[in-house]
């Protein structure tokens, strides 16, 4: 075998040029740095084991890493596939990035040579490693726990259950009988429906076959052994894997299996079903143990795997890291034990995070390690060798030991400072840059200061020192904080903490929201109680911050946080503070709907998400506090409702009420029926879609369209309107606008065209054409939402097509239909959310607004979340007007310190190696109180570790 060289120039990842038009999914300067990064992962791995590519949040990770996997899968001359690893949350999303890449990246006839499939068990994945080389797929997407999925799942796992069946009663005696109960009842034993409806000859005739000949056996009774439909597609129903632990299988472990078969009654019994789970039973034991024996004896060997969300390997004994292991016995009886089922299987590995210095340095160094695990052969080992890769990687970790303890020791001189220190050589410095700035020169430093500037000298060498040990290992790139191209120097973000989520043009004075007189007393009840805490964390405290509804359920067992947020220790209350909360319960409003409004960040978050969506934006709201995301959509639909009457009032100059009324009436008389105004619309929105070819089939996009268009949300900020209703020239003028309705529009159909594949088109037109629009309330809303959308509602509470709720009882296919909507012009428009889309999901194409309503006291979770619409392609690329991030908080409670720890850690992260402290009620008032870390010594101190143009 040649040495490892893949192929590299051939890789086009900015795109091919399409008629007059360039692929504008992603600009060219990110597609310039993505072809550089992975030309130089490509250059890396030919001398070493593995890289770990960290970017940051939302800056095209996959599609490097896709570029990669082109270039290694291309150039094997042995055809073997790249083994993408993924989340499962993230099973279907890299094949649709996959499906963008290959037909906008790559030239066309590197992209018809490329073949992907997924795995989502173990034995899918066999399958496909033991393809013919004229069919062998070149990525194979395979989810994190398919290796411990075992055998018994699905179609698959019913296969697989047959084989053991028949290794069970191969060569024994007596057993006619056996076989024939078998092929009788095998369909109902198997759960095989689809089979057991055909002659019971086929069961005879699979079990008397070799298993290389079952595909050929079900071809001949007509049966689809995937259950796909797709004859052409249809692989061996065991794969050589399964059938060569099958054949090494002692029958002696199968006489569980055995006597369970014989137990079976021949005929339809009483006992008949529980005879039938006693045999399931038996089986999915015995095939355990041969899962166990097939991963003992995996004999394959591949070119590359990527590992998606690598940050899961900082702990060696996770089920992941243990996939990996190999042992440093050679030749020995024990080797086969003591390493991983994919430990030796790759030859190279590529690792994936966004968040490396958010694990300790230990973790990061325990992830390096993993690298140990490729395949040392002599024909594709790297040059530098195993051990001296072994003594790279400890050179690291002591690298980084030193470079932490002197961070460490920064961190706690610089904890030291007060604001008396601020005060140099008689100069009161309020800006924390200029003070900075002056006192590295400073003539009379206090002893603390000068401690501080001693131990950052000291940082500064250190951490250099360990970068440059890291560099060859880690890759990252910073989001730049301006904009290029034509928007070249405009900002791409605006932090807009506290009350300037009220007013914008205090962003820069960072004043948190005032509490009214009627909330004062339960805030100031809550800060007695905390005061009363000592080292518990007072969780209470943070519900209050967040809604009223929160703080009620904080006092539960369950603590009233989402499924997806990470668990909080019980907390200990004392008898002072008992008494302090229960006189909070009792000051709180009766629980009403206008309760909610006189919580003063709940109003302010309803306040702009109303103040947004009047401007036609849309924006996202974090929370992770169940009861609260409902308070917040209950009041945000309410004044929505409230808003849109307001509006047509206006114009319609009539009362709220009947605004409601006339609006209803408008959208239903000319857009409904045969007249002047739904004809303009209709022959508006077909002359739009005539520049489409691919979209004119999709009678349900026009449908869609005229249904947003018709919606009183739509009418009331976009129309004109009068008493006698709606022009045709005013709708016509509104489809013409450039600037307006037909810039939108026309956005979104060139992506759904231009930008998106097959697959993705329809699943977007299918997602847009199912949500339902319009103000709707009672049954009629109820109609229009899903099940686990209802959860938690109350009978009173007005719902609106507008407003979306996610949290963690919301199912996937849910999620992912809101997510696609979304992303469109149309409903929904507010999406309220928890932690569970802050990760893995795109939602920036039409949004440029978040608000972190529930701040986290981990900062990389709030990048998690901004990174959901700051991405490449996102609508500030498009427009140039930053994304608007919001971090609402209390003044002078729990919610402001929480804020200012945060902030000063986001800095320190940088810095501080995956820091840790305890979130108790001393600890917070102590790092609230610290001297923030300026922003420039955050970037001094930071890892440069980017690959230069």
């Amino acid at each position: 075998m040649k040495p490892w060289q893949p192929f590299a120039h051939g890789i086009e990842l900015q795109g091919r040029k399409r008629k007059s038009r360039t692929w504008e999914r992603v600009s060219r300067e990110d597609a310039h740095r993505q072809e550089v990064t992975a030309r130089e992962i490509l250059q890396r791995l030919a001398k070493q084991p593995g890289v770990v590519l960290a970017d940051e949040v939302g800056m095209g990770k996959t599609f490097v890493a896709l570029g990669v996997a082109a270039s290694v899968a291309l150039s094997d001359n042995l055809r073997r596939p790249v083994v993408v690893m993924v989340p499962p949350s993230l099973r279907e999303k890299w094949p649709r990035d996959f499906d963008v890449f290959s037909r906008e990246c790559l030239p066309l006839d590197l992209a018809e040579r490329l073949k992907p499939a997924s795995a989502d068990t173990g034995i899918e994945f066999l399958k496909l490693l033991d393809d013919r080389a004229k069919r062998r797929k070149s990525i194979i997407f395979l989810t994190h726990g398919a290796m411990h999925s075992g055998l018994g799942r699905g179609i698959a796992g019913a296969w697989a259950k047959l084989a053991l069946i028949k290794r069970a009663v191969y060569r024994r005696k007596n057993v006619g009988w056996l076989r024939r109960l078998l092929h009788r009842r095998l369909g109902d034993l198997l759960e095989m429906k689809f089979v057991h409806r055909r002659h019971q000859k086929v069961w005879e005739d699979l079990l008397a076959a070799p298993y290389d000949q079952w595909l050929t056996v079900c071809h001949k009774y007509g049966i689809d052994p995937e259950g796909d439909d797709c004859a052409e597609t249809d692989d061996d129903p065991v794969p050589e894997t399964m059938a060569h632990a099958l054949d090494r299988f002692d029958t002696a472990r199968l006489e569980g299996v055995f006597d369970a078969l014989h137990q079976i009654p021949i005929r339809d019994s009483a006992n008949y079903a529980d005879r039938l789970q006693t045999a399931r039973r038996e089986i999915n034991n015995a095939l355990r143990e041969l899962w166990h024996e097939c991963l003992q004896n995996l004999h394959f060997r591949l070119p590359l795997l990527i590992l998606d969300e690598a940050h899961h390997l900082k702990n060696a004994q996770t089920r992941l890291a243990s996939l990996f292991q190999v042992s440093d016995a050679v030749n020995d009886a024990k080797e086969i034990t003591a390493r991983g089922p994919l430990g030796g299987v790759f030859e190279r590995m590529l690792f994936l995070t966004a968040t490396p210095f958010q694990l300790g340095h230990h973790e990061l160094c325990s992830v390096l390690e993993r690298f140990d695990g490729i395949c040392w052969g002599q024909n594709c080992a790297p040059p530098c060798g195993r051990e001296s890769f072994q003594r790279q990687v400890i050179a690291v970790r002591e690298q980084l030991d030193t470079a932490q303890e002197a961070a460490l020791c920064f961190d706690t001189a610089w904890g030291k400072l007060t604001t008396e220190d601020m005060e140099v050589d008689s100069q009161q410095f309020q800006d924390i840059e200029a003070w900075w700035s002056y006192v590295q020169t400073a003539k009379n430093p206090s002893q603390r200061l000068e401690q501080a500037l001693t131990c950052y000298q000291r940082a500064k060498e250190k951490l250099r020192d360990a970068g440059q040990a890291l560099r060859p290992w880690v890759i990252r790139h910073h989001r730049p904080h301006t904009l290029t191209g034509r928007f070249a120097g405009q900002p791409r973000r605006r932090r807009l903490p506290g009350r300037s989520i009220l007013d914008e043009s205090m962003a820069n004075g960072d004043v948190g929201l005032e509490v009214s007189r009627k909330a004062i007393l339960p805030f100031l009840l809550a800060a007695r109680a905390t005061i009363n805490m000592g080292e518990s964390r007072p969780v209470f405290a943070e519900g209050l911050a967040s809604s009223y509804e929160a703080f009620r359920y904080t006092r539960q067992q369950d603590l009233g946080l989402d499924a997806d947020a990470e668990p909080v220790e019980s907390v200990n209350i004392t008898q002072a503070s008992e008494w302090y909360l229960a006189q909070l319960e009792r000051a709180l409003p009766l629980r009403d709907h206008q309760s909610s409004a006189e919580h003063p960040k709940v109003q302010a978050t309803a306040d702009r998400v109303v103040q947004a969506w009047r401007q036609g934006e849309k924006i996202i709201v974090f929370c992770h506090f169940i009861q609260t995301g409902r308070a917040l959509r209950r009041l945000i639909s309410a004044q929505l409702h409230q808003e849109v009457g307001n509006l047509g009032a206006a114009k319609l100059r009539c009362s709220s009420y009947h605004a409601h009324l006339l609006l209803q009436n408008i959208s239903r008389r000319f857009f409904d029926t045969d007249s002047p105004v739904r004809r303009v619309s209709d022959n508006e929105i077909a002359g739009l879609l005539k520049g489409y070819p691919s979209l004119l089939q999709h009678d349900s996009l026009r449908e869609t369209i005229r249904r947003y268009v018709r919606t009183p949300s739509f009418l009331v900020r976009f129309l004109p309107l009068t008493r006698r209703g709606l022009k045709p020239v005013a709708v016509r003028r509104a489809f013409r606008e450039e600037a307006g309705l037909r810039s939108v529009l026309k956005t979104f159909l060139n992506f759904l065209q231009e930008q998106c594949t097959p697959k993705e088109r329809q699943d977007c037109i299918e997602a847009v054409s199912k949500i339902q629009t319009g103000d709707m309330t009672g049954r009629e809303a109820e109609r229009s939402f899903e099940s686990d959308e209802l959860i938690g509602r109350s009978r009173h509470d007005l719902l609106l097509p507008n407003v979306r709720l996610i949290n963690g009882a919301t199912r996937q296919e849910t999620r992912q239909r809101l997510m696609l909507t979304f992303n469109s012009p149309f409903f929904p428009e507010i999406l309220i959310t928890s932690n569970v889309m802050a990760e893995g999901v795109d939602l920036h194409r039409y949004c440029r607004y978040v608000i972190h309503h529930d701040l986290d006291w981990n900062p990389s979770v709030l990048e998690q979340r901004t990174g959901r619409v700051d991405r490449i392609g996102a609508k500030v690329e498009r427009y140039g007007q930053p994304i608007h991030v919001y971090l609402p908080y209390v003044a002078e409670t729990q919610d402001e310190k929480m804020y200012r720890v945060v902030i000063d850690r986001e800095r320190w992260f940088s810095v501080v190696m995956g820091e840790r402290f305890s979130a108790d009620a001393r600890t917070t008032d102590k790092l609230a109180q610290r001297v923030p870390l300026p922003e420039s010594v955050a970037k001094e101190l930071a890892f440069h570790l980017q690959v230069s143009p």
